[in-house]
């Protein structure tokens, strides 16, 4: 039986992820930061991991026994940086043990659509140049150097789109809004963007994780077919709330608003083919009366 280590296995992908790779027949482990977080990890036989990505010293020896490490945590911390750099130094010290034996790990890690910048409608592919937004000018070196950690880790960069589906992510604004009649938004969004449903993410990290040898250093973007209007999601949020609902525009504030501004419509047929993967889960805007109706059974 094959074993994976997902990091950040409490969080909205990291928890589906580890579901997924549970119903494909692997050996979990899900690292969480207390029990607590970890409570009824069991009811998906997964085993909870206590510790924290920036301690190496408190998960390193599942590091060194695992096939598959799966990282869906984001660097909340004054110096990202650092953090990513002291979890790359620990796959290195995990891949150095392997070595001498002719062994091998597989590292799948997890950065985002918002590297792309802001494309347009014109569109463009999972290959063109980047324009990161400033606050994250520093990843695109780290998913070069994660794909350089050592020549037996076969390391995979995930660029997910905006996630939704289940307990919320990117949709659970919106559907916090027909509970308070106002939706907060940065101001005059008339833009779209790629969107992915967290089920089917999770179903990408298994798939990719399983053709490791022959994609070893590929960066794939995982969206569904077509870039969603944020207009149109707003449409749609009105129509089953059936009545009118409120937006409460500001300036943008942080990183999660000024991604929420960007325009981006992408080609990811190469990610699709080369891992034999297709989206399933209807887009957020057609199902999104089933899609409230979970958001609120997880509340």
């Amino acid at each position: 039986m094959s074993s994976v280590l997902v990091l950040g296995a409490n969080g909205y992908i990291g928890k589906e992820t580890a579901r997924a790779f549970a119903r494909f027949g692997y050996r979990v482990y899900g690292l969480v930061r207390s029990e607590e977080k970890g409570a009824g990890f069991a009811l998906d036989e997964i085993t909870p991991v206590v510790g924290d990505v920036s301690t190496p010293s408190t998960y390193q020896e599942y590091l060194d026994t695992v096939d598959v490490v799966v990282d869906t945590s984001f660097p909340y911390t004054s110096d990202p940086v650092k953090h990513t750099y002291t979890l790359f130094d620990s796959i290195k010290q995990a891949a150095s043990k392997r070595a001498a034996n002719g062994g091998s790990l597989t590292f799948v890690f997890t950065t985002g659509i918002w590297l792309y910048g802001n494309s347009g409608y014109e569109g463009i592919s999972q290959d063109s140049v980047l324009s990161p937004l400033p606050e994250l000018s520093w990843r695109p070196q780290k998913e070069q150097d994660a794909i350089n950690l050592a020549p037996n880790v076969r390391t995979i960069v995930v660029r997910p789109g905006m996630v939704y589906g289940r307990s919320g992510g990117f949709s659970g604004r919106f559907f916090s809004g027909i509970e308070t009649g106002s939706i907060s938004l940065p101001k005059d969004l008339q833009n779209a963007l790629p969107t992915i449903h967290v089920d089917d993410l999770a179903e990408f990290y298994v798939k990719a994780a399983e053709r490791s040898p022959q994609v070893k250093g590929v960066i794939f973007t995982v969206i569904n077919y077509a870039s969603e209007s944020i207009p149109e999601i707003i449409r749609a949020v009105r129509r089953i709330a059936g009545r009118d609902i409120k937006l409460d525009e500001y300036e943008p504030q942080n990183l999660f608003d000024n991604g929420l501004s960007l325009t981006q419509v992408i080609d990811s047929r190469f990610s699709r083919n080369l891992v034999d993967w297709q989206p399933r889960k209807r887009t957020l805007v057609e199902g999104i009366s089933d899609y409230y109706q979970a958001w609120k059974a997880y509340q």
